[in-house]
């Protein structure tokens, strides 16, 4: 194993904590703070208002002073927000250590993906192993922060986290993730080699910078509010510890399903499909998967029972493992080595719209009619498009 492959291996369960955490936080945070959907909804806004302007901000500084540092600087603001956050007593303070702990994970995401690309010769086999792994650690999240708040109470839980984070810290004072990339790094002939500049008029650039707008805020509204569809539907004769570890286990699932998929993109990839043809067939699965999002939102819309709930969010999970590694190999694999870092940014800052908008409003529809399945028909039209867009994507290319 090689210093970048222990690198990715050891770091992105560290990332994957930080990006299930808010969902995984959600029902102490509610009883907590005393809030509404609505601010929950906010919590998820600020998350994403935050994640798109520092991802492209470190996309330009890592490019231009070394991955290195921005990674370092990343891994000390998350384990200063959890520290915020675990001392947080009002929505003010909750709102801040998230807004926080999303700057410093774009800082960490916006680094990792080209090292991923480093780390592995297929683009779309690195992608989904690292990607994987950031499962890994969103997976194990939720049960973890609902075993340790029921044994140590919410401040301790949340700075113990903070300690685990420091762990990704240490490992950007030890191994060198500035190392030069590999050929393999740019598969596609038309790799752009004009600087920012052609990057910003790129039209592929473009696709995948809106392909995660639409997508993104379906793959974090459904973790967020997981604990919440499965806590409505609990029967009345049910104990309430027992649903709420129903909701705790069902989002782990999710979380499962999740990185599963992942661990199978990357195996078939490795073993069965390699460069332009990897790059082809994935445009055709993000139709598929369109497809099956737009049946799962509707579900979660329609759905009357937990156990039918369950099983959607859980077949969610499975649909959204492989997306965001597929965007993101179709667009290294394009870009120059040079810019990556900025076409990362960009790309997230364009998820970050999608997480800012629609988690705010399903929050408000929520608060505003009672019902957070009234307020899921947002997800489905923001699935919709999502088809249409990712139909022209690959008649583009």
């Amino acid at each position: 194993m090689t210093p970048l492959q222990f690198f990715i291996f050891t770091a992105l369960p560290v990332t994957g904590m930080c990006y299930a955490l808010l969902g995984a936080l959600k029902l102490p945070l509610v009883d907590r703070l005393k809030i509404d959907e609505a601010k929950v909804g906010g919590l998820l806004s600020a998350f994403g208002i935050m994640f798109g302007p520092t991802i492209l901000a470190a996309g330009f500084l890592s490019d231009s002073m070394g991955r290195q540092n921005v990674w370092i600087g990343g891994a000390a603001l998350v384990t200063v927000s959890l520290i915020s956050l675990s001392r947080a007593t009002r929505f003010g303070g909750a709102w801040l250590s998230v807004a926080m702990l999303s700057a410093g994970l774009a800082a960490m995401v916006n680094v990792v993906n080209p090292v991923m690309m480093m780390a592995f010769e297929n683009p779309v086999t690195a992608i989904n192993t690292g990607d994987f792994l950031f499962g890994l650690g969103a997976f194990c999240t939720p049960a973890i922060v609902a075993l340790l708040v029921r044994r140590t109470g919410y401040s301790r839980a949340v700075a113990l986290l903070a300690a685990a984070s420091s762990f990704a810290l240490l490992l950007g004072f030890f191994i060198n993730i500035d190392a030069p990339p590999s050929a393999a790094a740019a598969t596609d002939t038309t790799a752009i080699d004009a600087g920012f500049s052609g990057l910003i008029a790129d039209p592929t650039m473009w696709f995948c910078a809106l392909t995660l707008m639409l997508w993104a805020p379906l793959e974090s509204s459904t973790a967020a509010w997981t604990t919440s569809f499965i806590n409505e539907q609990r029967p009345e004769s049910e104990d309430e510890d027992r649903g709420k570890r129903i909701a705790a286990w069902t989002l782990s699932g999710f979380w499962m399903c999740f990185m599963g998929s992942r661990l199978g993109m990357a195996l078939y990839h490795n073993f069965f499909s390699h460069g332009s043809d990897s790059i082809a067939s994935t445009h055709l699965l993000h139709i598929v998967l369109a497809l099956l999002a737009i049946v799962a939102m509707l579900g979660l819309v329609r759905s009357r029972k937990r156990s039918v709930t369950i099983f959607i969010i859980l077949a969610m999970g499975l649909i959204s493992g492989p997306f965001v590694p597929g965007v993101i190999a179709i667009l290294l694999s394009h870009v120059s080595p040079e810019v990556s870092g900025r076409a990362v940014g960009v790309a997230f800052a364009g998820a970050s719209i999608g997480w800012t908008l629609v988690p705010l409003i399903i929050g408000k529809i929520a608060a505003k009619t009672g019902s957070l399945q009234r307020g899921f028909l947002v997800a489905v039209v923001t699935a919709i498009l999502l088809l249409a867009l990712v139909i022209a994507h690959n008649i583009y290319a």
